[in-house]
Order: structure tokens, then C-alpha cells, then sequence
């Protein structure tokens, strides 16, 4: 009888240690927002956790959403018009980013500058500095591409962007296993084609190459082509 119930408690004791450890490694939800020095949302910035990708990205109204384990450290903003941010999560499950103006160049948690931030791509870590680098950003709402009829007229003229036609090809990127044609982004979602999309309708085209290309891992290895469409809250410009 003893036995058994020496077996019984330590049973007791085995199910409600378990118990317990699976409740302190029980994931915790982050959401937030993020947004330019204007409060306008920041549309497909990526999300890293302790500077690995979590191939999460904030939606159309610049909002994103995590689970994370309890003793996750940090969380990264990369945005590739307004730089990027890191902060500590400090057991916040809510956090806002504002990137751009004063607060572009938000400081390390480690206290390095904010050119000195390292990002895990998958293939090795970036300075923050090299993704901004290989950045062409083109300004959709300048006044001179009101007369023009796709996309493709806007990319011509941008340095390293080749433009026949329909055809794209960024300059030094190359896959042999998938052509030539950049990947294509559209308010953080891949498309296969940006034909149906109007001059009007864009805010902004950023080309993307390099280390900037590589966090999209092999699906950017011919480039990347980001295009941010205007919505009802950033027709209006202050």
C-alpha cells in the first residue's frame, strides 16, 4: 500500500511539474503597428524575432501580429523607405514602431549604431546600411508619371533596372532555375504580374538587390520589385 502510494505522488508530482513547464514555454501574442514620421501605415515591413525573419509582414493597414516564446529579447522592424528599428520586447505585448524623421534610427538594443544593426537573412547576417544601400526608391505620386501607362514605364530610367517591354531584369541578379523576371510585391503580397496596375494608383516603387533582395530568400534572387498602392488614408498628403 505504501508503494502505491509513494507511486501515486510522485505520479502527482511528474504530471504537475510537466504541467507547470509547459505553461512557463506557453507562447505570447505581440501585435502592433507600424508607421512612417507622418503616422502613415508601413506596408510589408518584415518582422524579426532576435534578428531571425519570421516571414511575417505588417498588413495594408500596417498592423502585424506574433506569437513569441516567453523568453524571446527583441523584436526588428525592416522596412526598405524608412530604415529599420530594433527594441526590446521587455514582456510588452503590444508594440508600436514609428520609423523615418528623428526616430529613423531607433537605438540598438545593444547600443550600436543604428548602421551597425545586424539582420539574419537566412544566408548570413546584413548590416542595416547594406539593405538601404541597394535600395531605389522611385516616388509614385511625382507629378511627372501622371502621363504614363504601366508600371514599366515608371521602372525605365531607374539605374540597374532593365526595362524591354514587359520584361523586367534587374542588373548583377541572375537564377538560372527561374529566368531573369524579378519577384514582384504588392502591399506585402507576391503577384505574378503588375500589368492591371495604373500609374495613379501607386505611392511608391522601391527595386530591392543584394543583401536588401536576399531576405526574400531564393524567391528574390533575381531581385525584387516592392510597389505600395495608395489607399483611402494616405491619398491625402500633408
Amino acid at each position: 500500500m505504501r508503494i502505491r502510494i509513494c507511486l501515486f505522488i510522485l505520479f502527482s508530482l511528474l504530471i504537475f511539474s510537466v504541467s507547470s513547464g509547459q505553461k512557463n514555454n506557453k507562447k505570447i501574442v505581440i501585435t502592433g503597428q507600424v508607421t512612417d514620421a507622418r503616422q502613415r501605415p508601413l506596408i510589408g515591413a518584415l518582422i524579426f524575432l532576435d534578428g531571425r525573419n519570421t516571414n511575417i509582414a505588417t498588413d495594408n493597414e500596417g498592423f502585424y501580429k506574433l506569437k513569441v516564446r516567453p523568453d524571446a529579447d527583441s523584436l526588428t522592424i525592416v522596412t526598405f523607405t524608412s530604415g529599420m528599428s530594433t527594441v526590446a520586447i521587455a514582456g510588452r505585448t503590444t508594440i508600436n514602431f514609428v520609423l523615418g524623421g528623428s526616430d529613423l534610427a531607433q537605438q540598438n538594443i545593444q547600443g550600436k549604431k543604428a548602421d551597425d544593426q545586424k539582420v539574419d537573412i537566412g544566408y548570413g547576417d546584413v548590416n542595416q546600411k547594406n539593405l538601404l544601400t541597394q535600395v531605389s526608391t522611385i516616388d509614385g505620386q511625382n507629378s511627372k508619371y501622371a502621363t504614363y501607362k504601366n508600371i514599366y514605364e515608371i521602372l525605365k530610367g531607374t539605374p540597374g533596372v532593365i526595362v524591354r517591354g514587359n520584361s523586367v531584369q534587374i542588373q548583377g541578379q541572375a537564377s538560372f532555375n527561374s529566368g531573369t523576371e524579378p519577384l514582384y510585391v504588392v502591399d506585402g503580397m507576391v503577384v505574378g504580374s503588375v500589368e492591371g496596375i495604373s500609374p495613379s494608383m501607386v505611392e511608391s516603387i522601391s527595386v530591392l538587390k543584394g543583401s536588401s533582395a536576399s531576405i526574400y530568400g531564393s524567391r528574390g534572387a533575381n531581385g525584387v520589385i516592392l510597389i505600395t498602392l495608395i489607399h483611402g488614408h494616405t491619398k491625402e498628403k500633408n
